[in-house]
């Protein structure tokens, strides 16, 4: 797929190109393509998308709606775009010189965000509409997320907040091991560069930053601030139950 894209975008931007990703802010994905970005220091535009609504310059270049897209406009009127997080990310960083070793998540690290996942939904969806996320700035984007919820998470949202204790030491057990996975004390020290897993991980991690009754260790908020500050990632308010 990547070489489909290669062919069509050039293996390098040209210069004067104009490049703008599409995100939803709260979706990890499109926060792993943003975080390199920030940590590059990269001239491309980010324009948050609202639920349900697709923008003009994507219309009938997507066979589904799916973040991050990356749409790139060369001088010459070339237009093309490319989704696929990693992919977006292995195309960037090799833009100039390489940030990154390697552009596939490890496997123990994608295992574990799959566990992550059904509980930090239970955690995190019922937030979301109470931090005036850009995806969710109109009534129907908030209606469509509301209702679309209910399906993933087997109940509606304001019941899933009220179980917020419930779900909460399944989530920090699953997050003690995912701190065993990073090397987060070489990393902080400016021992070793940062590598893929560590920006899945934050991009992972961010989110959680928005519930309140999570109390993450001190090794792991060290992580996240570090990388946040130096990508200029912002981290979420906190939200009560």
């Amino acid at each position: 797929m990547l070489s489909a894209w290669l062919t069509q975008f050039g293996m390098g931007i040209n210069e004067g190109a104009m490049m703008k990703l599409h995100v939803f802010d709260s979706c990890p994905f499109c926060a792993r393509v943003t975080t390199v970005i920030g940590l590059k220091k990269m001239d491309c535009e980010i324009s948050p998308m609202i639920l349900g609504q697709l923008p003009g310059s994507l219309e009938g270049k997507l066979e589904r709606l799916n973040v991050p897209v990356l749409e790139l406009q060369q001088q010459d009127g070339k237009h093309t775009v490319m989704f696929e997080s990693l992919d977006i990310i292995r195309f960037l960083d090799q833009q100039d010189e390489p940030m990154l070793t390697c552009y596939k998540v490890s496997e123990a690290l994608n295992n574990l965000l799959k566990r992550l996942y059904p509980i930090s939904a239970q955690l995190l969806y019922p937030r979301m509409p109470r931090l005036n996320l850009p995806e969710l700035s109109t009534p129907n984007a908030l209606s469509i997320f509301v209702e679309s919820r209910k399906g993933a998470l087997s109940q509606p949202i304001e019941q899933a907040l009220q179980k917020t204790e419930e779900y909460l030491p399944e989530l920090e057990r699953l997050l003690e091991e995912l701190e065993s996975l990073l090397d987060i004390d070489v990393l902080v020290s400016g021992e070793r560069q940062l590598n893929i897993d560590d920006i899945a991980a934050f991009s992972e991690l961010r989110n959680y930053t928005m519930v309140a009754e999570l109390e993450m260790s001190e090794r792991m908020m060290n992580f996240v601030s570090f990388i946040a500050s130096r990508s200029g990632m912002s981290l979420y308010p906190p939200i009560s139950q």
